[in-house]
């Protein structure tokens, strides 16, 4: 199973390999044009295998979703917009920008994206459950997870 894609809310997952234990895709974000066609723009790559069992729990598929750090999201236009200095004219302007831009308010992708994964890519028949999914972006970790696991020693 090789060069597949589904489509997650507004984005699109572009799998370069597609297997029974494992996946490697990349992330775009869809706009999608009234008259036909639509623009594409590349905010990370999914990487999935599964991880074995052991004491404290049975094997689960583990999604790692990778992010730009250059990417934002706005959730009231759901665009998709890249920040790199090398876009604005005035670095002054990209610098002051950087500046007072809180860490807090930034979304990098939809954040009802892991949980809609999940769904599609059980669904697709490409997982099955549970899948535990951590969010990377830049050097930060996140993480989404229906795994259960049992640290009752009795």
């Amino acid at each position: 199973m090789n060069n597949k894609q589904i489509d997650v809310l507004d984005y699109t997952i572009h799998f370069r390999s597609l297997y029974k234990d494992g996946i490697i895709g990349e992330l775009f974000h869809i706009v999608r044009k009234e008259h036909g066609g639509s623009l594409l723009t590349p905010v990370g790559h999914i990487y999935g295998f599964i991880e074995p069992a052991s004491l404290y729990s049975e094997s689960f598929w583990k999604i790692i979703i990778d992010i730009r750090e250059e990417v934002r999201y706005q959730i009231d236009s759901q665009l998709t917009h890249v920040f790199v200095k090398s876009a604005y004219k005035n670095k002054l302007k990209f610098t002051l920008t950087k500046l007072f831009e809180s860490e807090s308010k930034i979304k990098r992708i939809n954040p009802q994206f892991p949980e809609v994964l999940k769904d599609k890519l059980i669904e697709s028949g490409y997982c099955v459950s549970p899948i535990s999914i951590q969010k990377t972006i830049g050097q930060k970790s996140y993480v989404y997870s229906n795994v259960k696991f049992n640290f009752d020693f009795d």
